[in-house]
């Protein structure tokens, strides 16, 4: 009994510092479980008294599940309040997760309306990725190669899967296939491969698109379970396509 009653006031405690730092209202439901109270100091107290970050992105990925828009609102109010390039581009950011690609190409060019806008990298990669989801393949070019003049480091694999994403888009048939060809064999993961498999396939290029798809399979299958895990998605595609 003593026990429990100590557990109810620090889960008392707990509630009445979650009402007066205004933390998210789920907090209030979870510090009042068995040990809810200890998962609150260990993943919100501790986290503001040192800084961590990981469990800071605990806390609010716990607020974002039981609230899924609170992410967007919050950075919305972050434009609407100080309006920065960093604030649109965290907007912008949000906008792709939620697939309101358009959305985050209009926060990126209003990002890039500074003196030096034009030449940031993180912007200039948003905006080619944002113009690519949203269909726009001849912006999504002129963007990532503007990327590549600012900062070829910044060019890395992923905006080299984008950027043949992009010339597929536009119909650059060879310049694509050029452009998988290079990505296919540094990029960290079955993702460009299992892209190349697909678009050797519309091409009519079958047996080299099933080798690829056979290779994904055996090479995720043999893999530790933390990469099937990263790979599910890409190893399912190469499954299914798969013949023999």
């Amino acid at each position: 009994m003593p026990f429990l009653s100590i557990g109810f006031l620090i889960g008392l405690a707990c509630a009445v510092h979650v009402i007066r730092t205004d933390r998210h209202y789920v907090w209030l439901l979870i510090v009042f479980l068995p040990f809810g109270a200890f998962v609150y100091i260990a993943y919100v107290l501790l986290s503001d008294v040192s800084g961590s970050t990981s469990a800071r992105r605990f806390a609010d990925n716990v607020a974002n599940m039981a609230d899924p828009g609170r992410a967007y609102r919050e950075k919305l109010r972050d434009v609407e309040r100080v309006g920065s390039a960093n604030a649109k581009r965290a907007l912008a950011e949000e906008c792709i997760k939620r697939g309101r690609f358009q959305d985050a190409v209009d926060l990126y060019q209003g990002a890039m309306g500074g003196p030096l806008g034009a030449s940031d990298p993180a912007l200039l990669r948003g905006m080619a990725r944002a113009k690519l989801l949203a269909g726009d393949g001849q912006g999504a070019i002129a963007a990532f190669e503007k990327l590549k003049e600012v900062d070829r480091v910044a060019f890395d694999a992923d905006v080299e899967l984008d950027y043949a994403r992009a010339l597929v888009l536009v119909g650059r048939t060879d310049d694509a296939l050029r452009q998988y060809e290079s990505v296919v064999l540094r990029y960290p993961g079955e993702e460009a491969r299992c892209r190349f498999a697909l678009f050797l396939q519309t091409l009519g290029h079958n047996d080299r698109a099933q080798a690829l798809f056979r290779e994904i399979v055996d090479s995720v299958r043999h893999a530790p379970g933390y990469y099937r895990r990263r790979q599910r998605e890409w190893y399912r595609i190469a499954r299914e396509r798969s013949v023999g």
